[in-house]
């Protein structure tokens, strides 16, 4: 099941911003529970419905909430009911892992004659008469990451790497190898390595080195979507993004996503002025 902003139905249906209802939401919260030894892990739920009329189908049980879960690492994909409105859906070692796309939805469990909540926009003439097994609400997409890799530290996926032909205090980044290569200058290149041996010099490597690294690859994974899926750093990098909830092909600040994949570099520089002091 593929569902986006774009997809359209001949009914009304709740959600994807389509307007087709004049008020109300429709939107889940997941909790990812992981148990790292056997794989296995569970998935918490909480329902938020604020449309009265798809709500009280839910709690009449005339319709039915559940999550579309698609793995394509595993071939996984299945339409899982949800307990109203909390509940949890476990799931065996194996059956998930590392990039999975979660999308709710409700759908009618009985045929619906002539049905007006009051909310439908008029453009459908409510009344309106809907089958059994008909989608009436569809929530927002969540991309979870499950698995090792997201919690790798980002640093292991790049390298540092000596290249006359890049100007002396400036850097460049090439990610058409197994590892993110942040290539410089021999001089510049030797001041970095000495900075990394130094307990001190971990915050200045985080924020002039590895800060805008990871900016680069970013506007790189923007620019070409899966065109590095072939690079062994390009599982554990977009576990991380996942992990983080940013959206690679987004329109969000590259520098904001950037210090949150990091974990906020600029915070270790106080560090510094605390040792000065």
């Amino acid at each position: 099941m593929r569902l986006s902003h774009e997809t359209r139905f001949p009914h009304p249906v709740l959600g994807l911003e389509t307007g087709d209802f004049t008020v109300g939401g429709f939107d889940v919260e997941f909790t990812l529970i992981e148990d790292m030894r056997s794989g296995a892990l569970t998935l918490e739920h909480a329902i938020t419905l604020s449309e009265p009329g798809v709500r009280q189908l839910v709690e009449s049980e005339r319709a039915a909430a559940g999550c579309f879960t698609r793995c394509t690492d595993t071939f996984f994909a299945e339409l899982r009911p949800m307990s109203w409105p909390r509940g949890k859906s476990d799931f065996a070692a194996g059956e998930l892992l590392n990039r999975v796309s979660l999308r709710p939805v409700i759908w009618l469990l009985e045929d619906l004659v002539e049905w007006d909540p009051g909310t439908i926009n008029p453009e459908f003439s409510p009344p309106v008469t809907l089958d059994r097994g008909d989608i009436i609400a569809v929530g927002a997409e969540h991309i979870i990451s499950v698995g090792q890799a997201k919690l790798r530290p980002i640093e292991s996926i790049f390298e540092l790497d000596r290249s006359p032909d890049v100007p002396e205090g400036t850097l460049q980044v090439d990610p058409e190898r197994d590892r993110i290569t942040i290539l410089a200058g021999p001089g510049t290149y030797e001041t970095i390595r000495l900075l990394r041996e130094r307990a001190d010099g971990r915050p200045v490597v985080m924020n002039a080195v590895y800060l805008p690294a990871v900016m680069e690859v970013l506007d790189a994974l923007r620019q070409s979507g899966d065109g590095f899926q072939g690079y062994r750093w390009y599982g554990t990098f977009v576990a991380k993004c996942d992990a983080n909830g940013i959206d690679l092909l987004a329109g969000s600040s590259i520098l904001e996503s950037a210090q949150k994949l990091l974990g906020g570099p600029a915070g270790l520089l106080a560090a510094l002025v605390a040792d000065a002091e």
